[in-house]
């Protein structure tokens, strides 16, 4: 019998490989798109000129899949210390979808980092954006 939560997370990944089909099939097939969407800059960046937690992310992951540490910590030091929990996060999500043998209440997460999770991710977003911080900005 599936459980709630396993309908649930199983319902996400599928909506979510839709919307990412959708996307990429729209990036591939619009002419000008690119253009529109400068690369490295996000559209929060573009809108209000303001960094937003994630910027710098991508280049920060591939600073650090080339083996560059100082550089991906330059780029976005939260995007890698983020990682563990990201990956945690994704292969529990997995394990729900794909393993029939695992119950979601095996998943325990301290209510602790419910909280302090998006407070740390609030500071980081506010602290980058202030001149006496710019060692948080991405290069």
């Amino acid at each position: 019998m599936n459980s709630p939560a396993r309908i649930w997370a199983e319902r996400t990944l599928l909506a979510f490989a839709l919307v990412m089909i959708v996307v990429v099939y729209f990036y591939v097939t619009t002419p000008g798109l690119r253009d529109l969407i400068r690369p490295h800059h996000c559209l929060f960046f573009q809108a209000t000129g303001l960094l937003c937690p994630a910027c710098g992310g991508t280049r920060a992951i591939g600073h650090l899949l080339n083996g560059h540490l100082q550089l991906a910590l330059k780029s976005n030091a939260l995007a890698v210390f983020s990682l563990p929990l990201i990956f945690y996060g994704t292969l529990s999500a997995f394990r729900l979808v794909f393993d029939r043998s695992f119950n979601p209440s095996d998943i325990r997460i301290n209510p602790f980092w419910l909280w302090i999770i998006p407070v740390v991710i609030v500071i980081f977003w506010i602290t980058r954006n202030l001149s006496y911080f710019s060692f948080l900005s991405p290069i």
